[in-house]
């Protein structure tokens, strides 16, 4: 389907990066950030899942120059943030949106003074970000999104307790979770805890 339910300015700059129409799992996970329900968004790899999450952060964090991060996106890894980073920051470069990229193999004063200079979207790994936030480097007072890609295998890999504390610290704002699946018992304590209500989008 068309990119017609977005905002002019993303309608004209996504087909330039490679996004020319939305299929109906990305349009319902769309509509679902506009209501501000928190989502858990269950679906295979090559559903779309990717484009979904950057439609969604895109659609959260509409304007620069408040200084604070509107998002955190935590992946499961540094390979996942380097490619989610890169992708964000190639679509978030023409609207004057920073995108600023924490993990374990970049260096962490570099990344602390980065985000400490102003972003509205930090994407990385639970432990950097972690790091980070308890060493005052970033203020969440305005975030709007914090969302967990490939959520089941943060917990699987023993990540949990990092992104509870985090979880505990956050003002009100939206909360989604992208995975494959959501069958794994920590992950399910953390919804009960975190998430309780939450609307769940999902492809067969």
């Amino acid at each position: 389907m068309s990119l017609g339910k977005l905002r002019p300015e993303l309608i004209e700059l996504l087909p330039e990066k490679g996004i020319s129409e939305l299929n109906d799992l990305q349009l319902r996970v769309l509509s679902g950030v506009r209501s501000g329900k928190h989502l858990c968004v269950e679906a295979p790899s090559g559903s779309g899942k990717t484009t979904a999450a950057m439609i969604s952060i895109l659609e959260k964090v509409e304007t620069a120059g408040e200084g604070s991060p509107r998002a955190i996106v935590i992946c499961a890894d540094d390979a996942a943030a380097i490619e989610l980073h890169k992708r964000l920051k190639e679509i978030c470069r023409p609207l004057d949106l920073t995108v600023d990229l924490a993990h374990e193999k970049g260096n962490k004063l570099l990344q602390r003074n980065d985000i400490f200079d102003g972003t509205e979207i930090i994407v990385g790994t639970p432990k950097r970000i972690y790091e980070l936030y308890i060493q005052n480097g970033f203020n969440v007072s305005k975030l709007k999104l914090f969302m967990l890609d490939d959520a089941i295998e943060l917990f699987r890999k023993g990540h949990g307790m990092q992104i509870a504390r985090l979880a505990e610290s956050l003002p009100k704002c939206q909360h989604i979770l992208i995975s494959h699946s959501f069958s794994e018992r920590r992950l399910e304590e953390y919804l009960d805890e975190f998430v309780p209500v939450s609307t769940l989008i999902g492809v067969e």
